[in-house]
């Protein structure tokens, strides 16, 4: 879909991506494959909304992580306020689409989480109401529940803990602090009252991707991971 902005025809699956979607799809055939007369139970119907949300999910990650790259490769100036109008627009348009990739990686990581709690049984929710994938991967872990799959999905883990561990600090500050845009509107007031103010230095366009790429390599691995497991 975003690759149509660039005037690019739409994507090929392909790689992580094309991986994850064929073990999503593999455990979908086996919810949906009912015996000959028999109606799909309710809870094979929730197991399969489930999996069209998953697909739809890293597709939706997939394009803002592709989109923020494009629009990544044409920064080039270090400061914004030294920026041509044409590269601003671009950087901005970054930014949205980095910020939009980084929410959606974490929501496919808690879709994960969430998902195998119900369809394993895991009852974090007994360990805590509001809980996340790690907290999920923290709860097996801790009482040794499906060990094989946990310790292919600890390794994943601590194997992107770096990059991971950036993002989801990038993701707090974008979810709980002030908002970029409002802060700059700020400083733009307290320029017009006070003078001049410093140059703002723009993100570390090259360094965000190259995290974001890590951290979507993660959650594709996961999510493969998982739905294999599913259908042994």
């Amino acid at each position: 879909m975003l690759r149509a902005i660039f005037g690019e025809p739409p994507r090929q699956d392909s790689g992580l991506l094309l991986e994850a979607n064929e073990a999503i799809r593999g455990y979908l055939r086996t919810v949906t494959r009912t015996k000959k007369g028999a109606a799909p139970t309710p809870q094979e119907r929730r197991y399969a909304i489930w999996c069209q949300s998953f697909l739809r999910a890293l597709d939706e990650m997939e394009q803002s992580q592709y989109a923020a790259a494009r629009y990544g490769e044409r920064v080039k100036t270090a400061f914004v306020d030294r920026m041509e109008r044409e590269e601003l627009d671009d950087y901005h348009r970054h930014l949205y689409y980095y910020n939009n990739a980084l929410i959606r990686l974490f929501a496919v990581l808690d879709k994960l989480g969430h998902f195998m709690n119900e369809r394993l049984a895991l009852k974090t929710e007994k360990i805590k109401s509001r809980f996340s994938y790690f907290t999920v991967l923290r709860n097996m872990h801790q009482h040794k529940l499906f060990t094989d799959l946990e310790e292919k999905l600890y390794e994943l883990k601590t194997s992107y803990k770096e990059p991971l561990t950036r993002l989801r600090n990038q993701r707090n500050m974008e979810i709980h602090t002030i908002n970029a845009d409002l802060l700059d509107d700020l400083m733009k007031a307290e320029e017009a009252k006070y003078g001049e103010r410093p140059s703002s230095e723009t993100e570390d366009v090259r360094g965000n991707l190259a995290d974001l790429e890590q951290g979507c390599d993660m959650a594709f691995r996961s999510v493969t991971t998982v739905f294999r497991y599913l259908v042994r």
